[in-house]
């Protein structure tokens, strides 16, 4: 759960998650400056300060803390932390719980920990739309889409993912749900450049219902692959031709998004085909409290440091839905 989310908690950059008995806290804000002796520089905490002060906040947890080191767009963190507890370094991975489901997470502090909760209320979106749809999951990292759709009943599942580790995380994260799901390893690009070379050859061969796109922030592969202005054309290309019923898109890029407004984007790129709605992120108490949380975004205040990832949900408009199902009843 989120114990911390920056300015609307009046705590501007400050972002703390709790994963169980793992707290992890990171500092937007950072120390772009020369600290002094409390660890504060002229904008926020050095990493070492801010474990301090999370130790003391949470002192049955094993606390990870981040703090940006730089100001010049290059997102770089400086780290602190404990060696993990023997309770962490067991045989037994550890387990979080959201709305139900089980996730394996990671206590690698060099790597992330295995699932993201600015993207709670889209997976919590992704369970209840998913129900006898075929979901396809891009960057699906540890597969924590795949587990919402295939716990929501989805007819199928298919994980897409370059990392086959993240792909085997994906696949214990399935097994603790009881659910089953397909990982292929491959980029985004060339499996969708392979589905619709399949769909051409094959026009009445079911596509998938309801896709999903969260590309991490600093994109995947080498050159152009990794910029993510250049990657998103291609996307959409695709998307068009596919026309799912249903899309979730996702964008944390703050370099990408100061270049263009992503909503904007989109609209002018799908807004032809789908009416899109903006979704929140992660769940706050009220959410965790209620039956069914709200998932629709609510404008607040605007944190200085930290930039709220944008989740936009998709649905087909009408008329070209039942352009789609003429032409599959046509066989092309």
């Amino acid at each position: 759960m989120r114990l911390s989310a920056g300015v609307s908690d009046g705590l501007p950059g400050l972002i703390v998650d709790r994963f169980g008995p793992l707290v992890v806290a990171v500092d937007y804000a950072g120390s772009a400056g020369s600290a002094g002796s409390a660890g504060l520089s002229a904008d926020g905490l050095t990493a070492p300060a801010l474990l301090q002060l999370m130790r003391g906040a949470f002192p049955e947890h094993h606390v990870v803390a981040k703090a940006r080191a730089s100001t010049d767009g290059t997102n770089k963190f400086v780290t602190a932390h404990e060696p993990a507890a023997a309770a962490l370094q067991g045989a037994s991975p550890l387990i979080a719980t959201e709305r139900g489901l089980k996730f394996e997470i990671g206590i690698d502090p060099a790597h992330d920990f295995g699932i993201y909760l600015d993207a709670a209320k889209a997976r919590l979106f992704v369970r209840e739309a998913a129900r006898g749809l075929r979901v396809l999951n891009l960057f699906s990292y540890t597969g924590a889409f795949g587990v919402a759709a295939a716990a929501g009943g989805a007819a199928e599942v298919t994980n897409v993912d370059p990392n086959r580790d993240y792909l085997a995380w994906s696949l214990r994260n399935a097994a603790l749900n009881g659910v089953k799901m397909r990982v292929l390893p491959d980029t985004a690009q060339d499996y969708l450049a392979k589905h619709l070379r399949r769909l051409a050859r094959n026009p009445e061969q079911a596509s998938y219902d309801l896709v999903i796109v969260d590309p991490p922030a600093f994109g995947v592969g080498r050159g152009n692959e990794r910029v993510l202005r250049l990657l998103w054309p291609d996307l959409f290309a695709s998307l068009r031709t596919m026309t799912p019923r249903q899309l979730v898109l996702m964008s944390n890029d703050k370099a990408f998004r100061s270049r263009q407004d992503f909503g904007e984007l989109v609209q002018a790129q799908l807004g032809d085909l789908y009416r899109f709605d903006r979704l929140g992120t992660h769940l706050t108490p009220d959410d965790l409290a209620a039956d069914r949380p709200k998932l629709a975004w609510r404008p607040g205040g605007e944190d200085p440091y930290y930039v709220e990832p944008v989740v936009l949900v998709g649905a087909l408009l009408a008329r070209c839905e039942a352009t789609n199902d003429s032409d599959q009843q046509g066989g092309g």
